[in-house]
């Protein structure tokens, strides 16, 4: 399936292209924390935390309104943590999880307004697609692999576009007031384990902090 849906995306990426109403464009993330502990009770204990994610999309103007394109997703995030104690009779612990998670969606983009000298617009953005993760967990030496059941989805998002010049725009998507729906199966033959999900969501955050900030995606598109 994976393979399927990364053959699928290159071949619109070279179709859109073609074109000079298409544009190009997508967003990075590097994200790194790592600490250490240390209780009375004689325990000390180290956390890191490693995600990096990119998200490349591809799509074509249909007028000066609407856009048509899609968009991928790949994420790996680690987190490696160690457990180490003074009694001599207890074991320590080192622990490390690892998830690939990957999605594509199809999307269509609708300007709503523009600001000002039309440098700055507020635009409507649906999507559908596919997500999919994989994880391996090591706790004491032992190691287990996963996958997760892929997940179906249809969203809506607002997303604010800034006009750098003839060519460049940057997108800010606004996560925090997304709206809509996944749908998740999984079936397990072996064990006669069937299950479904359904999941319709409203994300909206009053308080807007620094969490709120943090939710934000920002992508750089340019146009050919």
């Amino acid at each position: 399936m994976k393979r399927v849906v990364v053959a699928i995306f290159a071949l619109l990426v070279t179709v859109f292209t073609v074109s000079s109403q298409a544009f190009v464009g997508g967003g990075l993330g590097l994200n790194i924390i790592d600490g250490e502990s240390s209780l009375n009770n004689g325990l000390n204990s180290s956390a890191t935390n490693i995600g990096f994610n990119i998200s490349p999309q591809v799509g074509y103007y249909l007028n000066n309104d609407w856009a048509i394109g899609i968009k991928g997703s790949f994420i790996n995030s680690r987190h490696n943590s160690n457990a180490v104690y003074a009694d001599e009779s207890v074991s320590n612990q080192s622990n490390k999880y690892i998830h690939y998670k990957w999605g594509v969606n199809i999307f269509g983009r609708y300007k709503l307004l523009t600001f000002g000298t039309e440098k700055l617009s507020l635009l409507a953005e649906g999507t559908m697609g596919v997500r999919g993760n994989r994880e391996k967990i090591t706790e004491n030496r032992i190691t287990t692999k996963n996958s997760v059941p892929t997940l179906y989805g249809i969203s809506a998002c607002p997303v604010f576009s800034y006009k750098l010049s003839d060519k460049f725009d940057v997108l800010a998507y606004c996560n925090f007031l997304a709206i809509g729906y996944t749908y998740q199966a999984q079936n397990i033959p072996e064990t006669n384990y069937k299950s479904k999900s359904h999941q319709f969501y409203f994300d909206f955050d009053s308080d807007f902090d620094l969490n709120s900030l943090l939710r934000w995606d920002i992508s750089l598109v340019y146009k050919f």
